[in-house]
């Protein structure tokens, strides 16, 4: 079991690799036979954008970073039209180091915004060349990956979200099922249960989430994975106030052994 859930974890990162892969070899390619100074800008933004469950997510993503470049961008030029000493362009580095770590997390577009002056600030520090060649570099560099990347997400239309929802409905029916007949079993099958089911269940909301951002229909009736997931987080329930039972229940046993081992 454990080694399946592998495998279908793994497949259902394989659309995605592909996606990268053509995606950034693409990009690269395209930047490299264009003459594009920092070719490899192209590839990593392609990667960026491609860095996703699914198509509607990857648009997401290619917006955020376009918004984001263009203010890095502008962002950019002001520091640089200052003409600013190598100590200057260390001291920036580490602050935009500083604001990319704190907002990257809490949105990709503002980690970009960023990202876009630490990137060139350092390509700025290892191979000073004229701003507005490193400008006019990065503005078609993303303009490019950015491009690719859409093209691949929208192109490479797969089956596999569909395939994999399916596979998750079935197997969290089956352990919900399995579960339910453990409620009533012993308090080690009860462990067992409630783990394979939370795995499960994490595996059709994930498997739900991938599915709804891509463009070819799952034919799966939504009302169906309500129906499994209400019914699995119901027995994760019972089965959690289960356990707990049967850990009072051994502590207590635990308690009154040492008693009972004394002599009268």
């Amino acid at each position: 079991r454990p080694r399946g859930r592998r495998r279908r974890r793994a497949a259902a990162f394989l659309p995605t690799a592909v996606r990268t892969f053509v995606g950034t070899a693409a990009a690269g390619g395209i930047a490299l036979l264009l003459g594009v100074g920092h070719s490899y800008w192209a590839a990593i933004s392609a990667a960026a954008v491609l860095h996703s469950v699914n198509v509607w997510s990857t648009m997401q993503r290619a917006v955020q970073r376009t918004l984001g470049t263009a203010i890095g961008l502008l962002l950019t030029s002001a520091v640089l039209f200052l003409h600013p000493g190598p100590v200057a362009i260390i001291c920036l580095i580490i602050v935009f180091e500083f604001f990319l770590e704190y907002v990257v997390a809490r949105n990709y577009g503002l980690g970009v915004v960023f990202l876009t002056p630490l990137a060139l600030l350092l390509s700025e520090l290892s191979s000073p060349v004229s701003a507005s060649r490193l400008l006019h570099d990065r503005v078609i560099g993303s303009g490019i990956g950015i491009s690719v990347g859409l093209v691949c997400a929208l192109l490479l239309v797969h089956g596999r979200a569909a395939v994999r929802m399916r596979e998750a409905l079935h197997l969290c029916t089956v352990v919900s099922d399995q579960a339910e007949h453990a409620l009533h079993s012993t308090a080690g099958r009860r462990r067992v249960a409630q783990v394979q089911l939370a795995a499960s269940a994490v595996e059709l909301y994930e498997a739900k989430e991938a599915a709804s951002g891509e463009l070819r229909p799952t034919g799966v009736d939504p009302a169906a994975v309500a129906v499994a997931e209400h019914r699995a987080y119901d027995l994760l329930g019972r089965l959690s106030r289960a356990v707990l039972a049967d850990d009072r229940v051994r502590r207590g046993r635990g308690r009154r052994r040492p008693g009972a081992a004394r002599p009268s």
